[in-house]
């Protein structure tokens, strides 16, 4: 076995890396309780001791929310055992599939600075991603564009929606299918803010010419948060000769955003057609049986067993967000722990803080208008603006039939608060919804959404 300058070796074999986590085990016995040890410390499993650390696995991120707190004494406990300095390193689950073949997002090499080495997140795959009504179809076109590289077939691809619905969970998705299925392929995943922060650094230091070679060499762009390319002339010219470099080629460009590109007011025309030129797909909040399906998920992943009361409680209550609801998922499984149990009780005095603050606002024309534009992802101030579009017209038409019909206000009333419009233009509004509404279209299942969420 191959030793480095410490005495620590290189490919450690196994069962002596478990020699010395079992010696650890011995001498942990007399510093932590016995429910502590064999509830966390027990169950994980020493995978490697190689380069100076010590890797060990915990089976979900739940676990190792808890283990990460005794990390210092675990090293203390491994100096003891070893008479060497060691570092711990916690993963989760057992690294059977190699790390995926992608580019850092920053390199020393390409003469840029290792400000942050992004890397594709392998727990993001299509197999994990909760399929629902709200995101059904942006799914499919995220699993037929990773299927389809190399060609113009919906290239590019433009994810949007609003924050934590899953448009960055599905982008890495493409990546770890597309790295799997074609490991020599040059896959690069890099945020939009960071992009811009390494093109500033490129001008500064006069290193233009990396910039260019390290994003127009790229067999799969991903580029998140794209909206943070508004405003900002330099970085859009850039970013359009990246573009058509990697298009005429035949390379692939993921991208996300908080809004369609048509909404990406300061951006130059030239790339909003370039944007809209592929596959625009949307992602909706998730609507009642998808929230509870995540929980589901999220329960199995942590072996817990969690009342169907519970469930509801948490879908109804948190629903605009899966980030949100999975936070409250948690805050409810760490209660348990102190509760020692999980009901519908426990969830209520977890999450008093989290749900309770919003039950008791006062429903109100702005509070409507705020609930419709967030749904549809767009401001108050398109709301209230005179533009005409489909996307902005009818969320305008729906918040003031609810106005009308939630708080009984007279046309006018609604008219003043919409932008001073004339009473007819609110009637022509309300008769609209109606319409659809008797046709028993998707607007009825958008209301029912809506009127949760103000009742929140």
């Amino acid at each position: 076995m191959e030793l480095l300058q410490d005495g620590v070796g290189i490919g450690m074999q196994q069962n002596e890396v478990n020699k010395i986590w079992h010696k650890a085990l011995d001498l942990l016995e007399g510093e932590l309780s016995e429910i502590c040890l064999n509830t966390w410390i027990k169950p994980m499993e020493p995978l490697d001791l190689g380069q100076g650390v010590f890797t060990l696995s915990v089976p979900n991120d739940f676990h190792k929310t808890f283990v990460d707190q005794y990390v210092p004494l675990i090293r203390n406990t491994l100096k003891v055992a070893t008479s060497r300095n060691i570092d711990i390193k916690i993963v989760i689950g057992h690294p059977v599939v190699p790390e995926v073949r992608v580019e850092p997002s920053l390199q020393v090499e390409d003469g840029l600075p290792a400000i942050n080495k992004s890397r594709l997140n392998q727990q993001y795959t299509f197999e994990a991603f909760v399929v629902g009504s709200g995101n059904r179809f942006a799914h499919a076109a995220c699993v037929a564009v990773a299927e389809k590289q190399g060609g113009r077939n919906f290239n590019p691809l433009f994810l949007y929606g609003g924050s934590g619905l899953g448009k960055t969970h599905l982008m890495h998705a493409i990546g770890n299918f597309v790295a799997k299925k074609t490991p020599e392929r040059k896959i690069l995943y890099v945020q939009c803010e960071q992009f811009v922060n390494e093109f500033i650094y490129a001008i500064k230091e006069n290193k233009y010419d990396d910039f260019r070679s390290k994003y127009r060499q790229t067999d799969l762009l991903l580029i998140d948060d794209i909206q943070f390319i508004e405003g900002k002339e330099q970085m859009q010219i850039e970013f359009f000769h990246t573009f058509n470099t990697l298009y005429e080629s035949g390379k692939n460009i993921v991208m996300t955003c908080d809004k369609p590109p048509q909404s990406l007011i300061s951006l130059e025309e030239r790339l909003r057609t370039r944007f809209s030129c592929g596959l625009t797909v949307d992602i909706q909040p998730p609507d009642y049986e998808t929230r509870v399906a995540i929980l589901k998920r999220r329960a199995q992943i942590n072996n817990a067993t969690i009342p169907d009361d519970v469930f509801n409680y948490i879908a109804t209550n948190i629903a605009s967000n899966i980030r949100e609801l999975e936070g409250a998922f948690n805050t409810v499984l760490c209660y348990s722990l102190l509760a020692g149990t999980i009901t519908l009780e426990v969830a209520r005095e977890a999450l008093k803080d989290i749900i309770q603050p919003m039950a008791g606002r006062k429903v109100s024309s702005a509070v409507i208008t705020d609930v419709v534009a967030r749904y549809y992802r767009i401001t108050v101030e398109d709301i209230k603006s005179n533009r005409r579009n489909k996307e902005i017209a009818r969320p305008r038409q729906l918040a003031m039939y609810l106005c009308r019909f939630l708080l009984n206000m007279t046309f006018p009333q609604i008219g003043n608060d919409f932008g001073n419009r004339d009473h007819t233009t609110v009637m022509h509004a309300c008769n609209k919804i109606t319409e659809e509404i008797n046709k028993q279209g998707k607007i009825v299942s958008d209301i029912e959404e809506i009127k949760k969420r103000i009742a929140e």
